[in-house]
């Protein structure tokens, strides 16, 4: 069984590499990072279509865009601004548009669809998932933070919810009960969509931390940097002298070892 949070954690690492690659990386490439996991062609093409999901322009282009957008007139729906906080690049506003349109299975096309997963047809994931693509845009509008954008967590999203369904793939849980007279009742199909929502939102609650823990580690980093500055200034000119390791340590509070790692990093606040 895929280890879900190797693979998440690969997965992310791989991104990471991609993002600093002047030039998209190949299958071959790709697949060098999960070698060592046995992965089905849906994960595989899940993996490429994840890696090749553009980002958030940054910079000049991102600029740009916005001023192209005004210059053209172009207004966007007030829904969609509350989903996007502004901050979402333009390719993301298409894909919300084109994902509006989608028309919804009926409870009977529904259970169907999972009856299938159930039994093992592989082939129903992406059916399902196209189905789900409503659902996990309005979850992801829970985790949005000032710090993590909404087009990240719809990604993230999807990731989980094809991790869930694989899962379940061929596999009948205790608490469901499938048999060829009666199906898939309604009550059984919602417990399936819950877990499968878990998956969801567990993927999302996994990248939102992750995100905000980089955020507060930087700045919690950058507050002391900033406080060992004020003491070394404020020492300086009560003492006359430079102050020494153990005089920042009782000024401060920060410990010896993490006051040496933050001079060695930062020389703005370095001993002389």
């Amino acid at each position: 069984m895929l280890d879900q949070k190797a693979f998440m954690e690969t997965l992310h690492s791989v991104q990471e590499v991609a993002k600093a690659s002047q030039e998209p990386l190949s299958k071959e490439e790709i697949n060098t990072y999960f070698q060592d996991m046995e992965l089905s062609n849906e994960q595989q093409q899940m993996i490429y279509e994840y890696l090749s999901m553009p980002k958030e322009q940054t910079g000049s282009g991102r600029q740009q865009s916005k001023e192209k957008q005004q210059t053209e007139g172009k207004k966007t729906d007030k829904k969609k601004k509350s989903r996007s906080g502004g901050k979402n690049a333009n390719y993301f506003q298409i894909y919300l548009k084109d994902i509006s349109t989608l028309p919804e299975p009926t409870p009977e096309q529904e259970s169907a669809l999972y009856e299938r997963l159930l039994n093992g047809e592989e082939a129903v994931i992406a059916e399902i998932s196209h189905h789900w693509l409503k659902k996990i845009v309005e979850l992801a509008e829970h985790y949005t933070t000032s710090q993590v954008l909404i087009e990240d967590l719809v990604q993230e999203g999807n990731i989980g919810l094809l991790l869930g369904l694989r899962q379940l793939l061929g596999r009948v849980p205790d608490d469901i009960v499938l048999t060829e007279t009666n199906g898939l009742q309604n009550e059984q199909k919602q417990r399936l969509k819950r877990r499968l929502e878990m998956y969801v939102q567990e993927g999302m609650e996994q990248y939102r931390q992750m995100q905000e823990g980089e955020s507060n580690s930087t700045n919690t980093i950058l507050a002391k940097v900033s406080l060992l500055h004020e003491a070394r200034k404020t020492l300086a000119e009560e003492n006359g002298t430079i102050p020494s390791l153990e005089e920042l340590c009782a000024y401060t509070k920060i410990s010896p070892e993490e006051i040496t790692d933050i001079l060695a990093l930062h020389s703005g606040v370095s001993q002389e």
